[in-house]
């Protein structure tokens, strides 16, 4: 591995984020996402790792699902997109996938299905997110049918939250209104009607403490998506990554560093480049001032971010050298940081890091 570039990934640590998600909401099943290649951490390996402890695992579609069956994951797997063509339904009960209907055609799908075990379906409803789901007016109706069907074992209302994440937002409240009422009429048509609502969000707000599934995702892998420190203190971090400086040079006052020249030394510097870049993943727009770690201390990155190379301000750093490892994120610096400074979120930095970047596993 002569470039070096290393993703350490605490198993350990998404085992025990997973166990914190079920106890803020103790008597809920929780659903493990793992889609996006388990938000790039390597769904095969956290999916074997979790699969004697988590109640099910939650993927986007069924190749998903049909990769960590493959790699020998035994535990129900819920497609959350639903299945986009008809004979996925039968791919889906022969190998325990959980099917979430989202719409029309999907429900239609369904029913006209004859499967040799009775599907376990999450039926998704629009309270407000704006994208897949049946929305208030046809709602009922599909929930109706479904419960009419004999293909069908059990129904488990599933919607989806939009800003949980901002704790002082009024349409988290408008959303759990609506879902309230809905489900206390499919209840009252069918007792047995089962709910799942929060993602990681909901989870760590405790917006609902009565429900039969949660739905934590980016809180596995140690990052809150709450915007307060508050939320994090419980959760460890899974994933560390870093790199070697290839190179030490000095620079003057008035020199400018990487594409553009739009870093200007502002006095003399010591500079160092890092063996990673936006091809490994790591934010193009990341600006001058995002932290890093190294030897101990925090530093910067200054000027632009190369595909294969960023650089860092070493001027502060003492008894540098080469191959010393640099931390982009991990234990030491938030990847919450580096996404604020980046203008992103740390969902798609950990799900834009690159094969070229070895994966590690610790246990």
């Amino acid at each position: 591995m002569s470039r070096n570039t290393v993703a350490k990934i605490n198993l350990a640590a998404i085992k025990h984020n997973y166990l914190y998600a079920k106890s803020c909401v103790p008597y809920a099943q929780a659903v493990a996402i793992v889609k996006a290649n388990a938000y790039g951490h390597g769904s095969a390996e956290v999916a074997k790792y979790l699969d004697d402890t988590v109640d099910l695992f939650g993927v986007a579609c069924i190749e998903e699902a049909l990769e960590i069956r493959q790699a020998g994951v035994k535990s129900p797997i819920l497609l959350l997109e639903g299945v986009f063509e008809f004979d996925e339904i039968e791919v889906a009960n022969n190998n325990n996938f959980f099917i979430c209907v989202t719409s029309e055609e999907g429900l239609k799908w369904i029913l006209s299905v004859s499967p040799q075990e009775p599907l376990t379906l999450f039926l998704k409803y629009d309270s407000g997110m704006g994208r897949l789901g049946f929305q208030d007016d046809t709602l009922l109706d599909a929930f109706e049918k479904l419960s009419s069907s004999n293909n069908i074992k059990e129904i488990v209302l599933m919607t989806h939250f939009a800003c949980a994440d901002e704790v002082t937002s009024l349409v988290t409240d408008k959303q759990m209104h609506k879902i309230d009422s809905f489900y206390k009429s499919l209840k009252s048509y069918n007792n047995k009607t089962k709910l799942s609502i929060s993602n990681s969000a909901g989870v760590l707000t405790k917006v609902c403490q009565s429900q039969d599934f949660i739905r934590p995702g980016i809180m596995l892998y140690g990052t809150s998506p709450v915007d307060t420190n508050q939320h994090d203190i419980h959760l460890l971090t899974a994933m560390t990554v870093t790199a070697p400086i290839i190179s030490i040079k000095k620079y003057t006052e008035g020199d400018s560093i990487g594409y553009g020249g739009t870093f200007i030394c502002p006095k003399d510097m010591t500079v160092g480049v890092v063996a990673f870049g936006y091809g490994d993943g790591y934010p193009r727009h990341a600006i001058t001032g995002t932290p890093v770690y190294l030897n101990g201390l925090i530093t910067h990155i200054v000027g632009r971010v190369s595909m294969d190379m960023l650089t860092i301000d070493l001027t502060h750093i003492p008894n540098t050298n080469i191959n010393d490892r640099v931390e982009l994120f991990g234990e030491n610096v938030s990847i919450n940081d580096v996404a604020r400074c980046a203008d992103t979120i740390s969902y798609e930095i950990y799900t834009k890091i690159t094969k070229r970047v070895y994966r590690e596993y610790l246990y």
